[in-house]
């Protein structure tokens, strides 16, 4: 397990720094995007938090998301997700308190923040990002899941990132008869539960690629969110697949 992360070579005005985890005892990498006018503006700056997918760090993504976190003017933080694939849930609700209790309040110490917050994420960092999003409305006012692998948070046993998109029905049909699928530390379960809070209030934005497995995962999870009246952008990338570059490289989707 790496704690600390430093690219070889960041983008401009990406900066790698740690902070101390109590929780952890142990220093965390992360990656933070100042905007070039940072230092002379005085300003206060909305930030956006991202989580990386699974097998990758604070530092895997901070080129792929280059164009969209240099087109606003807010700081973007790219979040070391430390994560256990023998115990998911168990490193979900570490990690939540890792963002929140630590790293949350340790950036709008260090820097000039102004309260507004959004969070995003990729495949496993994608299904955190939204989990955290909707579990904690009033922290988060908006949320983007590129690709996200919501079915790890109910279905820990399911694999399958990286198959062929023609399996992705036969997985989900055999997926949804099982009962913990909707167990209450289910996405499902929490979306139901926190209807109220989110509607109308949680920005919600969903990106998935015709050629990824995950996308009768994120159909479920536009289906479901339909039902519950929660407005959503749901956008799907003709041809690609469950890379993060190929999503942001597509434009507009359908």
């Amino acid at each position: 397990m790496n704690y600390s992360n430093p690219p070889k070579e960041s983008p401009e005005h990406v900066t790698h720094k740690t902070f101390h985890s109590n929780l952890l005892n142990h220093e965390i990498g992360y990656n933070i995007y100042l905007p070039p006018d940072y230092e002379t503006s005085g300003k206060r700056y909305p930030v956006s938090y991202h989580l990386h997918g699974y097998t990758g760090n604070e530092s895997s993504e901070i080129w792929a998301l280059a164009e969209a976190y240099r087109s606003r003017e807010a700081i973007t933080v790219f979040m070391n997700v430390i994560s256990s694939e023998e115990a998911y849930l168990d490193a979900v609700l570490q990690i939540e308190s890792i963002l929140i209790n630590e790293l949350i309040p340790h950036i709008e110490e260090q820097f000039r923040t102004c309260g507004d917050r959004s969070i995003s994420g990729f495949s496993m960092g994608g299904a955190m990002a939204f989990y955290y999003a909707v579990k904690h409305p009033e922290l988060f006012g908006s949320v983007t899941g590129y690709a996200g692998t919501f079915h790890h948070l109910f279905h820990k046993d399911y694999h399958g990132v990286g198959e062929p998109v023609e399996k992705s029905a036969g997985f989900y049909e055999t997926m949804i008869q099982e009962k913990k699928y909707l167990d209450e530390d289910g996405i499902l379960y929490l979306i139901r539960k926190n209807a109220e809070k989110v509607r109308g209030k949680l920005r919600i934005h969903l990106h998935i690629g015709t050629d990824d497995v995950l996308i009768c995962d994120n159909e479920i999870m536009r289906m479901d969110l339909s039902a519950l009246d929660i407005p959503h952008e749901y956008k799907v990338f003709e041809g690609a697949g469950h890379e993060l570059s190929k999503i942001l490289q597509k434009k507009g989707g359908y």
